[in-house]
């Protein structure tokens, strides 16, 4: 039928396919082997075997299967001149075993990649029938041939089923111009329009979200001219010490290239990066899904698909060359799956959700959706790549379980049909609980901060676009951000590549560069405004109603914070009547008369979504923020102003909520900047949360914001208050986890850098609280932890241990940890049936597990919703911590995920 190339899929791949095949021609008679040392056999039979092809007399005895793959092929003549040395090699192998009496072959049938020429006796083929012809009487052979390039080629047109399954390895050209030949018709069919969605996203994905104003569709930041790789930190690999610093795309590109599907592979796996606000994770998995689109056009005339397509292409193709990406030896077919959008999905249907079937429906080529079955066909023929982008945007709880039981299904029936997928999934690490572990095997990639280098490079880039005709101002912008990057109080302010972009912007304007992160989005919003007055001299109202504008994106970002929490609306968006409605009552209670109030409304409308952009439209008449974190920061702007009793009430109540704690953290920083008095009052709210509102200590919420806020630099300026936090945020040592969490881990090497008084602070603490259970994380962190502290702190470290050693909680089984714990329940006096119902599910089998991390059912959460669980729960605990620190934990962290789960928001929502 065609030609293939058997010389990209490497050795290993090439023996699965060559058993497969053996197996197809032979029978099922024949026994492969796997990777390692095989004596001499790729594969075997015993009996007799429907071969050779045609009348002559079969095969009948023990015969060996032997693959010769040249990895390096030269010329026709060399190749098959290696072949003959690999065959004599063999030969001689046999021999040996032969003459001290061990069992050799009857028949030898050999497979190569290479090609064997016909040439009558100084060919390739007759060559190695007189090579095995001459040693034939030696070895006791009765029989012997080879598979060569030409006849597997014959193999593959005749075996289908396999062909398909190696079809991406072994295409060659254009493979989309083959689909009729190469697939059945019905997947045929869909595969044009799978491959006319890839070109689609590879136009209409390609920009970068900055929310940036200012700018028309031309001139927009495109992925193809600033696309970067992002940093993540390793541990040492085998024979290596300390940790490495590696790169997320080129490390996901290295786990694609590996074969994901079951036939003869590991099966699926993934990766999932895990970023904090403006970290770029969305953006990576968007380039990595671009890396993937690039490799599987790469044959392609993508010039069929229009100008813009060609364009896209091209530019990516040059970008990734350019940010050190590899080219992916695998060409899988990338989809993204945005999760928001996949939970409201979930949300509305009251069924079983099938991703596979959403994944279709999301599909429009020409208005017509994907077929899932024809989809499905696809996936088990050629390889994919599913990013699952924005974990956190799902902050519902039981819309979150559902939708990773959904996961959890597309892998299983993937797996079954021996596709090979590589998932890639994304997260704030706030309140993700490793949940995708419990999906698929992965590797979790925790983004780093950008170095100085890196991010005045990135910068350099985002300069060279916005001043193409002016080469002074991008020197001046330069010299600006390189002082910025070497000062203490700057340069944390650019680690990240949306922080970069703004102190960018805000040097391309000569304005006072900010100091903490609430400012620094405070000044880019401002220097957004700003510059659309110097542009817009006709749109007075841009000035006169600057309050008003203010207004409307405060209660826009407080809105759609609030909406997006709750469950199934993780994609909110405002409608333009919304919109109308809070300028309206916003106007007139400025003393607006009502007449004039909607004209002024509709004017103020379209300045903010054409002018400022802050605001973009994905939709006709409906409203959201591109980046979510302006839509946080103007939440935080909201909910900062106002009565202060009424401030301080609001995010007294949003203090355990993951979902808001970016919000919470630049309001913080806005009143540490506009209303300085309330300092105090503030941070009393953190450090007393944990004794005086939450519904038990155990559970350390309040020690965790403090920690965050310490992290965040918050109150840099005030050294009593750093100490106020840190002393509080040590109580999360507390806890009884098996493992140390990333971000306790963060905070006690960043104190331990710190001056005397705060690691005093912090090793004090640690000696009292691992006085009270030796398994907890504090005695862990005294008795292991010495890596990057100070010659006092390493002193004070083994005065304050005082020989004591962390008893590593070993939790069994999960089913034996929620055993222990119902048992303690159970044995509480008088329990009521509320707590009943807690025994009854953690007795349940599936109602709780644990992969890396814990999952629990629907049933489960709505156990935890009952008043009386609780307490019960938090008694259980403390009953459990010593006798039974594994099942205490798993009591803490039923309480946390409740207490994460609890809409905290919902009065902004309105």
């Amino acid at each position: 039928m065609g030609h293939y190339n058997l010389n990209r899929m490497g050795w290993q791949q090439f023996e699965h396919m060559l058993q497969a095949l053996a197996k197809a021609e032979l029978g099922n008679g024949v026994r492969p082997f796997g990777s390692g040392r095989d004596a001499q056999r790729d594969a075997t039979f015993d009996g007799r075997v429907d071969f050779p092809v045609g009348a002559g007399a079969k095969w009948d005895g023990y015969g060996v299967i032997q693959m010769k793959y040249n990895e390096k092929p030269v010329s026709t003549t060399a190749d098959w001149r290696w072949f003959l040395d690999e065959v004599r090699s063999e030969l001689r192998g046999w021999l040996v075993k032969r003459r001290v009496g061990e069992k050799t072959p009857e028949y030898l049938l050999f497979s190569t990649n290479v090609v064997l020429t016909g040439t009558k006796d100084t060919g390739g083929r007759d060559q190695f029938d007189q090579l095995l012809a001459a040693n034939a009487e030696d070895l006791g052979l009765r029989g012997w041939y080879v598979w060569d390039y030409d006849e597997i080629r014959v193999m593959l047109d005749t075996h289908t089923s396999i062909r398909q399954r190696y079809l991406e390895q072994i295409v060659t050209g254009d493979f989309l111009a083959q689909v009729a030949e190469l697939l059945p018709e019905k997947t045929a069919l869909e595969v044009d329009r799978l491959a006319g969605h890839a070109v689609a996203e590879l136009i209409n994905r390609q920009w970068v979200r900055t929310g940036d104003a200012g700018y028309n569709d031309a001139s927009k930041v495109r992925l193809a001219d600033i696309a970067i790789d992002l940093p993540f930190t390793a541990e040492a690999r085998a024979g290596e010490e300390g940790h490495l610093r590696l790169m997320t795309a080129a490390e996901t590109v290295q786990i694609g290239d590996l074969h994901l599907s079951t036939v003869s592979g590991r099966g699926p796996r993934g990766v999932v990066i895990v970023g904090g606000p403006g970290q770029g994770k969305s953006t990576i998995a968007q380039v990595i899904a671009h890396t993937y689109r690039v490799a599987f056009l790469a044959d392609t005339n993508v010039a069929e698909y229009g100008e813009r397509a060609q364009l896209a292409f091209d530019g990516l193709d040059a970008r990734l060359r350019k940010a050190g990406i590899p080219n992916p030896q695998k060409r899988r077919w990338p989809f993204v799956i945005e999760l928001a959008k996949a939970g409201a999905a979930i949300a509305s249907s009251p069924s079983t959700f099938s991703l596979l079937t959403y994944i279709a429906d999301s599909i429009l080529i020409r208005g017509k959706k994907s077929d899932p079955g024809a989809l499905l066909d696809w996936l088990r023929t050629w390889p994919s790549c599913l990013v699952l982008d924005g974990l956190d945007e799902v902050p519902d709880a039981k819309i979150r379980s559902r939708l990773i039981e959904a996961v959890t299904a597309l892998v299983s029936e993937l797996s079954s049909e021996k596709a090979d997928v590589l998932f890639v999934a994304t997260t704030r690490p706030q309140g993700y609980r490793r949940e995708f572990d419990d999906a698929f095997p992965c590797t979790q990639i925790i983004l780093s901060e950008l170095t100085e280098t890196e991010a005045i490079s990135y910068s350099e880039a985002l300069t060279a676009l916005r001043a193409v005709d002016d080469p002074d101002l991008a020197e001046q912008v330069a010299q600006r951000l390189i002082t910025a990057v070497h000062e203490r109080v700057t340069q944390r302010l650019m680690t990240t590549p949306l922080q970069v972009t703004i102190m960018t912007a805000l040097a391309e304007e000569a304005v006072d560069l900010p100091t903490d992160r609430f400012e620094l989005f405070d000044r880019y919003y401002r220097v957004v405004y700003d510059r659309e007055l110097a542009k817009s001299e006709a749109f007075t109202e841009l000035k006169s109603l600057r309050p008003h504008i203010d207004h409307l994106h405060e209660q826009a970002g407080l809105k759609l914070q609030a909406r997006t929490e709750r469950p199934g609306n993780s994609d909110a968006i405002l409608t333009k009547a919304e919109i109308s409605r809070i300028l309206c009552r916003r106007l007139s209670a400025a003393g607006f008369e009502e007449s004039e109030s909607e004209s002024i409304a509709t004017t103020l409308l379209k300045l903010s979504t054409e002018r400022l952009v802050m605001l973009v439209s994905p939709k006709t008449s409906k409203y959201e923020f591109e980046v979510r974190s302006l839509q946080e920061y103007m939440a935080a702007r909201a909910i900062t102003d106002g009565d202060e009793q009424v401030v301080l009430q609001n995010l007294r109540e949003l203090v355990p909520s993951s979902h808001w704690r970016n919000t919470w953290l630049l309001a913080a920083g806005r009143l540490l900047k506009r209303r300085e008095h309330l300092i105090d009052d503030l941070i009393n709210i953190v450090v007393q949360y944990d004794t005086q509102a939450a519904e038990s200590p155990i559970t350390a919420l309040g020690a965790s914001l403090a920690g965050d806020l310490y992290l965040d630099n918050f109150g840099i300026e005030f050294p009593a208050t750093r100490r106020k936090l840190l002393s509080a945020a040590v109580n999360q040592f507390a806890d009884l986890a098996d493992g140390m969490p990333a971000g306790v881990a963060n905070l006690l090497a960043t104190a331990l850098e710190q001056g005397e008084r705060e690691q005093a602070i912090v090793l004090e603490a640690l000696h009292e609280l691992s006085r009270e259970n030796p398994a907890n994380l504090a005695t862990r962190a005294l008795s292991d932890n010495s890596a990057g502290m100070s010659d006092l702190a390493k002193q004070a470290r083994t005065t304050l241990t005082e020989g004591r050693k962390y008893i590593r909680p070993e939790p069994g089984p999960i089913h034996a940890d929620a055993a222990i714990l119902a048992r303690a329940l159970a044995r509480a006096s008088n329990p009521t049936a509320e707590v009943l119902l807690l025994v009854e599910q953690l007795q349940t089998p599936g109602a709780v597990w644990r992969g890396r991390s814990l999952g629990v059912s629907v049933d489960m959460l709505i156990a935890l919703e009952r008043d009386a669980a609780r307490p019960a729960l938090a008694a259980a605990a403390k009953s459990l911590s010593q006798s039974s620190p594994a099942s205490a934990a798993l009591s803490i962290e039923l309480l946390r995920l409740h207490a994460a789960s609890k809409l905290r928001g919902d009065m902004f929502a309105k």
